[in-house]
Protein backbone atom coordinates (compact mmCIF):
# COMPACT_ATOMS: atom_id res chain seq x y z
CA UNK A 1 0.00 0.00 0.00
CA UNK A 2 2.83 2.40 0.86
CA UNK A 3 4.47 1.53 -2.44
CA UNK A 4 1.34 2.42 -4.40
CA UNK A 5 0.89 5.72 -2.50
CA UNK A 6 4.49 6.76 -3.13
CA UNK A 7 4.14 5.82 -6.81
CA UNK A 8 0.99 7.93 -7.15
CA UNK A 9 2.62 10.91 -5.41
CA UNK A 10 5.73 10.63 -7.61
CA UNK A 11 3.59 10.41 -10.76
CA UNK A 12 1.49 13.41 -9.68
CA UNK A 13 4.59 15.52 -9.03
CA UNK A 14 6.07 14.47 -12.37
CA UNK A 15 2.87 15.36 -14.26
CA UNK A 16 2.53 18.75 -12.57
CA UNK A 17 6.18 19.46 -13.36
CA UNK A 18 5.43 18.85 -17.05
CA UNK A 19 2.68 21.48 -17.06
CA UNK A 20 4.58 24.09 -15.01
CA UNK A 21 6.65 26.59 -16.98
CA UNK A 22 8.87 27.27 -13.97
CA UNK A 23 10.93 24.66 -12.16
CA UNK A 24 9.02 22.49 -9.73
CA UNK A 25 10.96 24.16 -6.90
CA UNK A 26 12.16 27.78 -6.95
CA UNK A 27 13.60 30.12 -4.36
CA UNK A 28 13.26 33.84 -3.65
CA UNK A 29 15.41 36.11 -1.46
CA UNK A 30 14.78 39.80 -0.99
CA UNK A 31 14.96 43.06 0.91
CA UNK A 32 11.96 44.73 2.47
CA UNK A 33 10.80 47.82 4.31
CA UNK A 34 7.47 48.78 5.68
CA UNK A 35 5.30 50.31 8.30
CA UNK A 36 4.40 48.45 11.50
CA UNK A 37 1.19 49.51 13.25
CA UNK A 38 1.44 48.33 16.84
CA UNK A 39 -1.56 47.24 18.87
CA UNK A 40 -2.43 49.36 21.88
CA UNK A 41 -1.29 46.71 24.39
CA UNK A 42 1.20 45.08 22.04
CA UNK A 43 4.32 47.16 22.62
CA UNK A 44 5.88 48.98 25.58
CA UNK A 45 7.54 51.59 23.34
CA UNK A 46 7.24 52.38 19.65
CA UNK A 47 10.25 54.71 19.66
CA UNK A 48 8.22 57.91 19.24
CA UNK A 49 9.30 59.14 22.69
CA UNK A 50 12.96 59.30 21.63
CA UNK A 51 13.82 62.96 21.06
CA UNK A 52 15.40 63.67 17.65
CA UNK A 53 15.69 59.97 16.99
CA UNK A 54 16.86 58.32 13.81
CA UNK A 55 14.36 55.78 12.49
CA UNK A 56 15.02 52.86 10.13
CA UNK A 57 12.74 49.99 9.13
CA UNK A 58 14.49 47.28 7.12
CA UNK A 59 13.96 43.60 6.63
CA UNK A 60 14.41 40.52 4.57
CA UNK A 61 12.23 37.88 3.01
CA UNK A 62 12.93 34.40 1.73
CA UNK A 63 10.71 31.67 0.30
CA UNK A 64 10.85 28.17 -1.09
CA UNK A 65 8.18 27.76 -3.77
CA UNK A 66 6.51 24.57 -4.96
CA UNK A 67 5.22 25.41 -8.47
CA UNK A 68 2.60 22.74 -9.14
CA UNK A 69 1.05 24.41 -12.19
CA UNK A 70 1.47 27.70 -14.03
CA UNK A 71 -1.42 29.16 -12.02
CA UNK A 72 -0.72 27.82 -8.51
CA UNK A 73 2.35 27.93 -6.31
CA UNK A 74 2.66 26.91 -2.66
CA UNK A 75 5.36 28.48 -0.52
CA UNK A 76 7.10 28.31 2.84
CA UNK A 77 9.30 31.15 4.00
CA UNK A 78 10.63 33.61 6.52
CA UNK A 79 9.84 37.32 6.85
CA UNK A 80 11.91 39.51 9.16
CA UNK A 81 11.29 43.21 9.76
CA UNK A 82 13.51 45.30 12.05
CA UNK A 83 12.08 48.58 13.39
CA UNK A 84 14.75 50.62 15.16
CA UNK A 85 14.74 54.16 16.55
CA UNK A 86 17.79 55.64 18.28
CA UNK A 87 19.72 58.75 19.27
CA UNK A 88 23.02 59.13 21.16
CA UNK A 89 21.79 57.61 24.44
CA UNK A 90 18.47 55.88 23.75
CA UNK A 91 17.25 53.07 21.51
CA UNK A 92 14.07 51.20 20.71
CA UNK A 93 14.48 48.05 18.62
CA UNK A 94 11.75 45.63 17.60
CA UNK A 95 12.41 42.63 15.38
CA UNK A 96 9.35 40.96 13.84
CA UNK A 97 9.98 37.36 12.77
CA UNK A 98 7.36 35.24 11.02
CA UNK A 99 7.18 32.01 9.07
CA UNK A 100 4.46 32.04 6.38
CA UNK A 101 2.99 28.94 4.76
CA UNK A 102 0.72 29.82 1.89
CA UNK A 103 -0.46 29.78 -1.69
CA UNK A 104 0.03 32.15 -4.63
CA UNK A 105 -2.50 32.21 -7.43
CA UNK A 106 -1.66 33.63 -10.87
CA UNK A 107 -4.89 34.85 -12.55
CA UNK A 108 -3.33 34.95 -16.03
CA UNK A 109 -2.06 38.54 -16.05
CA UNK A 110 1.62 37.86 -16.66
CA UNK A 111 3.50 37.43 -13.39
CA UNK A 112 0.84 39.08 -11.22
CA UNK A 113 -0.15 36.86 -8.32
CA UNK A 114 -2.27 37.09 -5.20
CA UNK A 115 -1.25 35.24 -2.09
CA UNK A 116 -2.69 34.15 1.22
CA UNK A 117 -0.67 32.56 4.00
CA UNK A 118 -0.91 31.32 7.55
CA UNK A 119 1.91 32.88 9.60
CA UNK A 120 3.50 31.82 12.84
CA UNK A 121 5.76 34.36 14.51
CA UNK A 122 6.90 36.55 17.37
CA UNK A 123 8.47 39.94 18.07
CA UNK A 124 11.67 40.58 20.06
CA UNK A 125 11.92 43.97 21.81
CA UNK A 126 15.14 45.57 23.01
CA UNK A 127 14.45 49.01 24.50
CA UNK A 128 16.60 51.36 26.56
CA UNK A 129 15.25 54.91 26.95
CA UNK A 130 15.24 57.53 29.71
CA UNK A 131 11.78 56.39 30.80
CA UNK A 132 12.23 52.63 30.13
CA UNK A 133 15.45 51.17 31.47
CA UNK A 134 16.85 48.08 29.72
CA UNK A 135 13.73 46.21 28.57
CA UNK A 136 14.36 42.92 26.70
CA UNK A 137 11.32 40.76 26.01
CA UNK A 138 9.96 38.38 23.41
CA UNK A 139 6.25 38.52 22.65
CA UNK A 140 4.18 35.34 22.78
CA UNK A 141 4.15 33.35 19.54
CA UNK A 142 1.15 34.27 17.43
CA UNK A 143 -0.83 32.61 14.66
CA UNK A 144 -1.72 35.24 12.09
CA UNK A 145 -2.26 35.60 8.38
CA UNK A 146 -0.64 37.36 5.47
CA UNK A 147 -2.29 38.75 2.33
CA UNK A 148 0.03 39.71 -0.51
CA UNK A 149 0.14 40.99 -4.06
CA UNK A 150 3.25 40.42 -6.16
CA UNK A 151 4.50 40.72 -9.70
CA UNK A 152 7.00 37.96 -10.51
CA UNK A 153 8.87 38.94 -13.68
CA UNK A 154 10.39 35.44 -13.86
CA UNK A 155 6.97 33.77 -14.12
CA UNK A 156 6.40 34.63 -17.79
CA UNK A 157 9.88 35.97 -18.51
CA UNK A 158 12.67 34.47 -20.56
CA UNK A 159 14.80 33.91 -17.47
CA UNK A 160 14.07 32.33 -14.10
CA UNK A 161 16.36 34.93 -12.49
CA UNK A 162 14.16 38.00 -13.07
CA UNK A 163 13.08 39.75 -9.83
CA UNK A 164 9.74 40.02 -8.06
CA UNK A 165 8.16 43.18 -6.63
CA UNK A 166 5.44 42.93 -4.04
CA UNK A 167 3.74 44.02 -0.90
CA UNK A 168 1.86 42.37 1.92
CA UNK A 169 -0.20 42.97 5.02
CA UNK A 170 0.55 40.66 7.93
CA UNK A 171 -1.78 40.57 10.95
CA UNK A 172 0.01 39.02 13.94
CA UNK A 173 -1.44 38.45 17.42
CA UNK A 174 1.00 39.50 20.17
CA UNK A 175 -0.86 38.42 23.31
CA UNK A 176 -2.98 40.57 25.68
CA UNK A 177 -5.74 40.71 23.04
CA UNK A 178 -3.51 42.89 20.86
CA UNK A 179 -2.26 42.59 17.29
CA UNK A 180 0.50 44.09 15.17
CA UNK A 181 -0.28 45.05 11.58
CA UNK A 182 2.76 44.97 9.30
CA UNK A 183 2.45 46.68 5.92
CA UNK A 184 5.54 45.78 3.91
CA UNK A 185 6.96 46.34 0.39
CA UNK A 186 9.74 44.13 -0.97
CA UNK A 187 11.95 43.33 -3.93
CA UNK A 188 13.20 39.75 -4.30
CA UNK A 189 15.60 37.85 -6.54
CA UNK A 190 14.39 34.53 -7.94
CA UNK A 191 16.49 31.39 -8.34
Amino acid sequence: MKRIASLIITAALFCTALFAKENLFSFSLGLSSGFPIYGEKSVLSNGSEIYKGNHVIIGGTGTVNLNLTKQISFYLGNDTLWDITWNNSEKSSKVHISFPLGIKIYPGLGGLNLGLAYTLGFRADNINTNTIKDYNEISPWGNGFKVQIEYNFAHDGKSQYYPSLGGYWNLMPRGNNSWDNLIVLYIAANF
